[in-house]
């Protein structure tokens, strides 16, 4: 059922309270989000690069397609399109030219999409909901967030999901990655069969400046047969500020 509370008024209102069970910490994601049954507000964002940028991009990828199928597997292997890629003498024989990539790819700026609100309530046994609302822009009426549908148990630092449980392991970045040097974890959940396979993923981190905690949920079936056919995807990147109340989504801004 859909929620149709404005989310400032939600946020104005007395946080609800969770059932008591005592002291029960969240695990990896104590001290990241509220525990208390209330949600933090935040947006949804989307890394904006600048139109010069575009060129660069295509050429880094002609470049690339022209190695030997060695070397682009190597280049592809630690490949991220949020992060700035190292430099690579086989792509970019002066140096220069890698240079002025690098430059337009620092200009990136954190676009803001919709407003959201997220926290956690504790279910007893060390697991821990997710509450979670989406404003739509247009509307501006609201609905829980596909996490929503997972649950975390911090006993065994994993997420539950109808698919199967996420697995852990520890994520880092640095300052060339589009939303800023960062820590946090990672959980992955990968499943095959003769029909398809699926990948669902999900990241919590704390930007190490402490400005910003960022929530990235992804989710993609493609056929087992034909890889390149894609028989669902999603996926969305939160921003939720640590000194700030309500970020304002009529004013995007560097990272």
């Amino acid at each position: 059922m859909k929620a149709i509370l404005p989310i400032i008024a939600l946020m104005a209102a007395p946080a609800m309270i969770a059932q008591a069970y005592g002291a029960e910490s969240a695990g990896v994601l104590q001290g990241l989000l509220p525990t208390d049954g209330s949600m933090q507000t935040g947006v949804a964002v989307a890394p904006q690069h600048t139109q010069e940028l575009a060129p660069l991009h295509q050429q880094f990828i002609s470049k690339l397609q022209a190695l030997e199928p060695e070397k682009q597997k190597a280049v592809l292997e630690n490949y991220d399109p949020l992060t700035l890629i190292a430099y690579n003498a086989d792509i970019w024989p002066d140096k220069a030219e890698y240079e002025k990539y690098k430059a337009e790819w620092k200009k990136v700026k954190l676009v803001a999409t919709q407003n959201v609100a997220v926290g956690l309530k504790n279910s007893g046994n060390n697991r821990w909901t997710v509450l979670s609302l989406a404003e739509n822009p247009a509307t501006k009426r609201t609905a829980p967030l596909t996490i929503s549908a997972l649950s975390y148990d911090s006993g065994k630092n994993i997420w539950i999901s109808n698919n199967g449980e996420l697995t852990a392991t520890e994520y880092s970045a640095t300052d060339d990655h589009v939303f800023g040097a960062q820590i946090g974890h990672e959980w992955k959940l990968e499943k095959e069969d003769s029909l398809s396979k699926m990948t669902e993923n999900i990241r919590v981190t704390k930007r190490t400046d402490g400005k910003a905690i960022f929530i990235v949920y992804s989710f993609t079936e493609v056929s087992a047969i034909n890889p390149n056919l894609i028989i669902a995807q999603g996926g969305y990147a939160l921003m939720i500020p640590t000194r700030t109340a309500q970020v304002n989504m009529a004013a995007p801004g560097s990272r």
